[in-house]
């Protein structure tokens, strides 16, 4: 079974201060296990974050980082490994920048200085 994955069709990417979130379309579903790996940018992928993926719905699957370091470049790549042959195809990455923390008044932000 070949298989493979269209990282650049995300559906929706969102990145705030400290957390990532994906969403993208996967071609097969059934019989494959799906991971997202993240670390900020120097780092090398054995120094990384693995998260289990799930679907939601028939090819549909949305991912978060969370807990990351506001205004820090991130890495992020999908591992898709077949179970029944053991094929494992890794993504191309995507690279963001998590938000820094504002100090202007605003709905979602707070900044307090002492």
């Amino acid at each position: 079974m070949y298989i493979y994955i269209y990282i650049f069709a995300f559906l929706y990417h969102h990145f705030v201060q400290t957390s990532i979130s994906i969403e993208f379309i996967v071609d097969v579903a059934t019989g494959i296990n799906y991971t997202l790996s993240y670390k900020q940018h120097p780092q090398q992928w054995n120094d990384a974050t693995s998260i289990p993926l799930q679907m939601q719905g028939t090819n549909k699957i949305i991912a978060q980082a969370v807990d990351l370091l506001p205004a820090t470049t991130y890495c992020l790549r999908v591992t898709a490994k077949d179970l029944a042959s053991g094929q494992e195809v890794v993504s191309p990455e995507l690279i963001v920048d998590t938000e820094a923390v504002g100090c202007t008044p605003g709905q979602k932000s707070c900044c307090i200085v002492q």
